[in-house]
């Protein structure tokens, strides 16, 4: 059994913000509980640490809506295509994620019908109730990256990412730069160009709307006085744009892939018979 896929921020009516956390939850469903290690769900692999504290904190403070995953991105990535290796994460650490190896069809059927669509039907739906009332939209993605990976230290304390619309990135990135001691990565330590960032491509991008995808690093996230801080940093270098969100762009499509537009038609009209579950 698969429950309430997102749990919301009511926000501002009239805010053109709407802040998205794919990787907010540690939920797993009925049929999946005891098949993944705790361990293993209590890392990065489970969930972007600190991400879901930090989303709800910067609502708060810009007075936007914001949606949270309650699923764990182990069982499925939101933030992945459907066509992605890395949709049901098959190992971490090297080691075998047995409960997403050669995921069976009922099985891959269940989360994807039970998970991911009603989680991007949610948000196209929130995004076309904002666009009713409000021309140009901001999109926010908010997550979290480890401090280390496969050894390598990581030594930006914040990320900002961008694919074909960078002018709230580096309005950001310039407000965050002039604090001093910080270390800001520009499409960095991913980017927004890569194919795996699908939210924005689909959500923002697809519609013209101008996005931010911001990673902060986990050890900044790990007490509540650290989510404050930085839930009062990012505020005050959002808050420009949320007063006046860029002017919509024309749609696009993620710039790697000539079927995308058609593909995401296809997925919408999809979207729309799945259906939409909402958290209590």
């Amino acid at each position: 059994m698969i429950g309430p896929v997102y749990e919301a921020w009511s926000g501002d009516d009239a805010s053109p913000a709407i802040l998205v956390c794919e990787h907010a939850g540690v939920d797993i469903p009925v049929h999946l509980r005891g098949q993944y290690p705790k361990d293993l769900l209590s890392t990065h692999y489970g969930s972007d640490l600190g991400s879901r504290a930090l989303t709800l904190a910067l609502a708060e403070r810009l007075n936007a809506p914001a949606l949270c995953a309650r699923y764990s991105r182990i069982v499925i990535d939101c933030n992945r295509r459907l066509d992605d290796p890395t949709l049901f994460l098959p190992e971490a650490d090297g080691l075998v994620v047995a409960a997403n190896h050669s995921v069976a069809v009922q099985d891959r059927h269940d989360r994807v019908h039970g998970i991911y669509a009603p989680w991007h039907a949610t948000v196209e739906r929130v995004l076309e109730q904002r666009h009713e009332a409000v021309s140009n939209l901001l999109y926010v993605a908010v997550h979290s990256f480890t401090p280390t990976l496969n050894g390598h230290l990581r030594p930006w304390d914040a990320g900002l990412m961008w694919d074909l619309d960078d002018r709230v990135a580096l309005g950001v990135g310039k407000s965050l730069q002039a604090e001093s001691g910080l270390t800001v990565g520009m499409n960095e330590p991913y980017s927004g160009k890569a194919i795996q960032d699908f939210s924005i491509d689909f959500h923002a991008e697809r519609q013209g709307f101008s996005n931010i995808s911001i990673e902060v690093r986990q050890d900044h996230l790990a007490t509540a006085n650290g989510v404050e801080a930085w839930a009062d940093r990012l505020a005050k270098a959002l808050r420009p744009f949320v007063s006046a969100a860029p002017v919509r762009l024309a749609a696009a499509t993620d710039g790697q892939s000539p079927s995308f537009a058609t593909e995401a038609a296809q997925f919408l009209d999809a979207a729309g018979k799945w259906g939409v579950q909402r958290a209590s």
